[in-house]
């Protein structure tokens, strides 16, 4: 107890340290600029900060278990619950587009012809003149139809022989001979796995938040496409660059060229990182980008952007022509289209004009979520609509798809809450492959169910992907890599310190340890008891009552103080914090190691205890049996199988083998 004592003071004070370093920084904010804080000093900070994190401590806290033990945060908690609202689906128009894109071909419909008669439309080809203009193609009149050839996007004006027009922005996949000519399955790594990879972003969502406003999508992606969903999914920063840069180039934007776009002729263009799309094409693979939003894009509004596009493919002209109509839509439509299919469609488009290519596609939507937590509710059907389409026409038969968010809520009312802000630091993120790679690749996908509870970071994504190209087998992760492939198991005794997270941004809770004798691990402990009872309180005549004989072990878990006192960035680029909040604290979790009678039951359990209501409540997945119990439970082991590890048969039984 002594060591631990010593060892729990030697944590505290590293964590200290730490804060304090960074309140100096945040200190020299109030006297002059951030640029004044030099990258490398910042850099190096960080580093001193994760090498001298006391991780052993949290190991020998853990006591064998599970170093990073994330909470279990109810979705349906009602100090967040108050927040959330309805949303329906958008209706934008009941009159249909005049035309409408199918892959590379943009067609006036036969509706619009029988409606409205003889129709000409000029298309007008848009195309990028760097990541902030555009500008016009040539235009082109017919009364049938247009093909992409030169750019993915037209301008398209209509008149009907009686006066009526239609106008609006487009999107399709140009047909490309050079993109195809290169690109192919043979020219494919041999050690790769053969998938395409499709992966589509939320802006601004937390797993649960996911979960409550998409309940349709997230159904479906658990029990249609068996997603793996990652639980102990931890951000490393703030902001969206601090989320999606780890995952496509594998670092941070500190440990890559300066791209911040106010350094001026320092700075360099996006295209300097090396982003995992560029391996992709390397190794022919055909690219695409697309993220709407561009007045606050990822890699445009605080860094310099693309001086050429990053990939085969890239939507951002589209958007910045698009969003100059926007006001004269209705809310978030474009025709009588949302906003948010445009871009569904232009990812199914891509899949369906290169659907015997391989293909890498990162989508990343913002608009409905951004600045809203509830209006995203807007796309729960279309979204599962569209996840419905690419199965049954055939795409996700050779495709990694993610479905994944890059933090939760940063602005709103719900981040000033305890779990708002443990929400913020726990996103969305899901992978989903085919049925055939279960099958062929056994050890891999048993790493991945393991790694669903485990801590997993942005910076385990990059090298998962790489493996797509490269596979270099199963194994286990070495907790010296701040990178690990979810293939590999994920150590259990990894922490926040291993897997380069800052600790106000780690939502792993801190372990305490506590007395035995304390008055809330009695309590605790009891309440346990009360709650096996009740779980076979209708198999009485065939189970005991048990009681309590003894608490063995306890720790209490609680979100570490850099969590709570996090306010917001107290610079412009997200690397210095301002740890000025008071965030109080309404839930506290107790994790115990017990002894039951009769038939000296070992458990492990972990209970909330809810603060407000002082009260506590407990998962039935919480709790395991660590010692054997098949002989005391044989009475109810073929008809209540669920209540083996609960139930001390009254007359016992022959022993187990």
């Amino acid at each position: 107890m002594t060591s631990i004592f010593h060892l729990r003071r030697l944590c505290y004070i590293f964590l200290l340290l730490g804060l304090a370093y960074v309140g100096v920084l945040v200190t020299r904010t109030k006297f002059g600029p951030i640029d004044d804080v030099n990258r490398d000093a910042r850099l190096k900070s960080v580093s001193l900060l994760m090498d001298s994190s006391a991780g052993e401590v949290w190991k020998k806290l853990a006591a064998g278990g599970q170093a990073c033990r994330h909470p279990r945060l109810d979705v349906n908690n009602p100090a967040i619950m108050k927040f959330i609202k309805d949303t329906n689906p958008l209706v934008c128009t009941l009159k249909e587009d005049w035309v409408q894109m199918n892959g590379s071909t943009a067609r006036i419909t036969d509706e619009a012809r029988e409606h409205y008669g003889y129709i000409e439309c000029a298309f007008t080809d848009i195309f990028r003149g760097s990541d902030h203009s555009t500008h016009d193609g040539v235009i082109t009149r017919t009364h049938t139809e247009y093909n992409l050839e030169e750019t993915d996007f037209i301008r398209v004006n209509c008149r009907s022989e009686k006066g009526s027009t239609w106008h609006n922005v487009m999107a399709g996949i140009r047909h490309d001979q050079d993109v195809l000519d290169r690109t192919g399955w043979d020219k494919v790594p041999e050690d790769g796995l053969h998938l395409n990879v499709l992966i589509w972003g939320f802006d601004s969502l937390s797993r649960n938040m996911f979960a409550r406003k998409l309940p349709r999508t997230h159904r479906y992606l658990r029990e249609t496409l068996g997603a793996f969903e990652l639980q102990g999914y931890n951000i490393v920063g703030d902001g969206t660059p601090q989320a999606l840069i780890p995952i496509l180039t594998g670092k941070t934007e500190l440990e890559l060229p300066e791209t911040r776009k106010r350094m001026g002729d320092k700075a360099s263009y996006v295209n300097v990182y090396p982003f995992a799309w560029k391996d992709f094409r390397a190794n022919g693979y055909v690219t695409g980008y697309a993220e709407d939003c561009p007045s606050i894009g990822t890699f445009t509004y605080r860094l310099k952007g693309f001086d050429a596009p990053p990939t085969d493919h890239y939507m951002r002209p589209f958007y910045i022509e698009a969003s100059k109509v926007y006001s004269k839509q209705r809310n978030y439509c474009l025709g009588s289209i949302p906003r948010h299919k445009v871009m569904m469609n232009y990812v199914h488009d891509f899949f369906k004009v290169y659907r015997d290519k391989p293909k890498f596609m990162f989508a990343f939507h913002g608009e409905l979520s951004h600045d809203s937590y509830n209006r995203i509710g807007a796309a729960d059907e279309d979204m599962q609509q569209w996840l419905q389409t690419l199965l049954e026409e055939g795409h996700l038969n050779s495709t990694l798809l993610i479905v994944m968010s890059d933090h939760g809520h940063r602005f709103t009312e719900i981040r000033n809450t305890q779990q708002g802000k443990q929400e913020e630091r726990l996103p969305m993120f899901s992978l989903i492959f085919p049925q055939w790679f279960i099958r062929a690749y056994p050890d891999a996908v048993a790493n991945l169910r393991r790694n669903i509870q485990r801590l997993t970071t942005p910076f385990d994504i990059y090298p998962t992907l790489l493996n797509v190209l490269h596979f270099d087998g199963a194994g286990h992760g070495d907790i010296k890599n701040r990178s690990i492939s979810l293939f590999k198991e994920i150590p259990v005794e990894r922490t926040c310190a291993d897997a380069y997270i800052e600790p106000h941004w780690c939502a792993c809770l801190d372990w305490q340890a506590v007395s035995i004798s304390d008055r809330k691990v009695v309590r605790a402990a009891y309440a346990f008891v009360e709650f096996i009872n009740k779980l076979t309180e209708e198999q009485r005549e065939l189970c005991s009552r048990v009681k309590l004989d003894s608490v063995l072990w306890a720790a209490k878990l609680a979100p570490t103080q850099g969590l709570l006192h996090f306010q917001r960035n107290a610079d412009f680029d997200g690397f210095v914090g301002d740890f000025s909040a008071r965030t109080s604290l309404s839930e506290e979790m107790y994790q115990l190691k017990l002894l039951v009678n009769p038939g000296a039951a070992l458990y492990e359990v972990s209970l909330t205890h809810n603060l407000k209501k002082d009260n506590f409540s407990i998962n039935a997945s919480d709790i395991s049996r660590i010692n054997r119990y098949a002989q005391f439970a044989y009475c109810i082991t073929e008809t209540h199988h669920h209540l083996r590890k609960y139930c001390f048969c009254r007359e016992k039984g022959p022993d187990a083998h």
